[in-house]
C-alpha cells in the first residue's frame, strides 16, 4: 500500500485556472504508485472531469502495469484531455511510448513547454 507521505514525496497534483497539473516528482513509476495518484486526483478534483497537464519531472522509468493503467479508461477517468510535458530525452522515450503503445482513453501530446501545454488544452471547445 502507498502510504500518504509515499504519495506527497512522489506526486502532486493541483487546479490552476480549470486545468490540473500533476507533477511526477519521483524516478520511478510502478503500478501501486500510478494507481494511487489517480485515486488521489479524483479524491480531490473528481467532481468535475478537467483537461490535466502531466509533468513528468525525473521519471526514469514507468512499469508496463503502471503505464496501460494510467491508458486505460480507469486511468484516464475525470480528464478530458491530457498534455504531458517532458524535460529530457528519458522523458520524451517515456512518453512517446506511452502514447504509441498504450495508445490513453483521451486525447494524449506531447510538450516540452507548459504554456504550450495549457495553449493546446485551452484551444479545445468543450
Amino acid at each position: 500500500m502507498v502510504t500518504s507521505e509515499k504519495i506527497k514525496e512522489s506526486i502532486s497534483v493541483e487546479l490552476v485556472n480549470g486545468i490540473l497539473i500533476g507533477t511526477f516528482k519521483c524516478e520511478y513509476v510502478d503500478l501501486e504508485l500510478a494507481k494511487a495518484a489517480v485515486e488521489n486526483r479524483i479524491k480531490y478534483f473528481g467532481k468535475h472531469d478537467y483537461p490535466m497537464i502531466v509533468i513528468l519531472g525525473g521519471v526514469k522509468h514507468i512499469t508496463k502495469e503502471a503505464r496501460e493503467f494510467l491508458a486505460s479508461k480507469e486511468g484516464c477517468q475525470k480528464v478530458k484531455r491530457c498534455a504531458i510535458v517532458i524535460s529530457s530525452e528519458v522523458t520524451k522515450i517515456i512518453a512517446n511510448f506511452f502514447i504509441r503503445i498504450n495508445k490513453p482513453q483521451v486525447p494524449t501530446t506531447i510538450f516540452t513547454s507548459e504554456e504550450k501545454a495549457r495553449q493546446w488544452l485551452l484551444s479545445f471547445k468543450d
